[in-house]
């Protein structure tokens, strides 16, 4: 990893007290239950290591723990270069390996080579989605990531995905690790950080977990074969490899042929360090701020603006949040795709709203209108699925360029004249204003400065368009 991507994870993720609401990336020693089973693991671990701790470490839940039991432990992980140290504990969420990483001092006082990391499934079999949406677990474990890189800069991460639980594809749990795992490997480099997914050889046919998890949960002697006989030799390597050389890891089996891409939820935190702060300040502010807003903003940067430190818009927004309580879900950079992700994976959790305004797509430049614009109609409905209390205002994309003939915009009006179908009048009503944010001549600079995003006198349009629909739909 080079010095600047580990230089943002450990700045991002150290300043733990401006996210304490986040309940997985808070650390936390087990309810401050000193005397608890956990703590007399912990407590061991430190006697271990101070008696001298192996280069091979494996860090996790009762998975791990539970690993140590087996045989085949002591076959692969008890002697020799491959020794290592089990730092599991049955019951573990993202926040208690945190503060055993941290304040607990179990990455202190040796270097390792490898460090097996897997973590998150408690985090969604302890808590409901609402009170720990993926999100949250996914900040959780990058987290976990930032400290070990910090603590152990040596050390090759084997970031394992959460492994597969319950009967089908269609568990709840299952389902929500998936998401997770979707997200935490882009948190790998290929040399740092090593992504190891051995879901797809602990099914079987109908992708049930019985005959590697008697629990459907935890693996039996079976399936922690079946993860040796993978992990093994990727330790190997890891353990062998020049610094700084590329492991290959493993990957699941490439699935079926997916959507298009304007139409499914996609993280943005591979290419993004700007998006998890956002997405971590957001969850945090809706675990802090009132149950109930007035207005939820949902959409990209034209969004964001109106609350951006040296934003076009804040003159106008602290004038609305005077009248209205509202929480801006607004990013920087997002498409559509980036929008329903978040909307189904956290950032719907938590409150209620008698109102959401949408605008999205301008971003989708590579995108086929009608792509973008089922993208939308797959946003409205996961707002209408969480928040069926709620109506929404949905804004048809801004006009964008000089004039009527800017690619961008005939691809945004083209998105618009689609989306204008959604609308039904009652639950969703549409809001067009574009007419007013163009001059004489079709061009937008008077209210766009870049001609893309809105300046003080656009926002002043916008605010002045708006206001008249949240009285009438908020009941004033």
């Amino acid at each position: 990893m080079k010095l600047k991507s580990l230089l943002s994870i450990t700045l991002a993720f150290t300043a733990t007290s401006l996210f304490a609401n986040v309940r997985a990336v808070t650390p936390d020693q087990w309810g401050g239950k000193k005397d608890g089973v956990q703590m007399k693991r912990h407590n061991l671990f430190k006697e271990k290591i101070a008696a001298g701790a192996g280069e091979v470490v494996f860090i996790g839940d009762s998975i791990t723990h539970f690993w140590e039991r087996e045989d085949s432990w002591k076959k692969h992980f008890g002697s020799g270069p491959r020794k290592a140290l089990n730092l599991g504990i049955s019951a573990d969420r993202t926040e208690h390996v945190l503060w055993r990483i941290t304040e607990g001092g179990e990455l202190d006082g040796y270097e390792a080579k490898v460090i097996v990391l897997l973590i998150g499934t408690n985090n969604a079999g302890h808590h409901s989605f609402e009170k720990e949406p993926p999100i949250d677990t996914i900040h959780g474990i990058k987290k976990i990531i930032g400290v070990i890189r910090a603590k152990q800069p040596k050390a090759r991460i084997l970031l394992t995905a959460i492994f597969p639980r319950g009967v089908s594809k269609d568990d709840p749990y299952r389902l929500r690790n998936e998401t997770v795992n979707n997200a935490i490997v882009e948190f790998c480099d290929g040399s740092s950080v090593i992504w190891c997914d051995f879901n797809d050889a602990l099914v079987d046919e109908k992708g049930d977990t019985k005959e590697y998890f008697d629990d459907r949960l935890h693996p039996n002697a079976k399936g922690y074969e079946v993860i040796e006989s993978m992990l093994v030799p990727i330790i190997d390597e890891a353990l062998n490899a020049a610094p700084g050389k590329p492991i290959k890891g493993r990957a699941s089996a490439k699935k079926a042929k997916l959507e298009p891409i304007a139409m499914r939820p996609i993280s943005y935190f591979k290419d993004s360090n700007w998006w998890h702060q956002r997405t971590l300040e957001k969850r945090n502010e809706i675990l802090a701020g009132p149950k109930e807003y007035d207005i939820v903003f949902v959409g990209d940067s034209i969004t964001h603006r109106w609350e951006r430190k040296g934003g076009e818009g804040v003159k106008h927004y602290a004038e609305l949040k005077k009248q209205y309580k509202i929480l801006n879900l607004g990013y920087g950079g997002d498409r559509t795709q980036h929008v329903l992700w978040r909307m189904k994976n956290g950032e719907l959790e938590g409150y209620k709203a008698k109102l959401f305004m949408l605008m999205i797509g301008t971003n989708n430049g590579k995108d086929k209108p009608k792509d973008i614009a089922e993208g939308t109609r797959r946003i409205i409905a996961t707002i209408q699925e969480k928040h069926p209390e709620s109506k929404i205002m949905l804004l048809p994309i801004f006009p964008r360029g000089a004039n009527a003939n800017d690619a961008g915009r005939k691809r945004n009006e083209a998105v618009n004249k689609i989306t204008k179908t959604f609308a039904d009048g009652k639950k969703v009503i549409w809001v067009d204003f574009n007419d007013k944010l163009v001059d004489e001549k079709g061009d937008t600079k008077k209210f766009m400065n870049d001609r893309l995003h809105t300046n003080h006198i656009g926002y002043g349009i916008w605010r002045k368009a708006v206001v008249p629909y949240f009285d009438n739909l908020l009941g004033r």
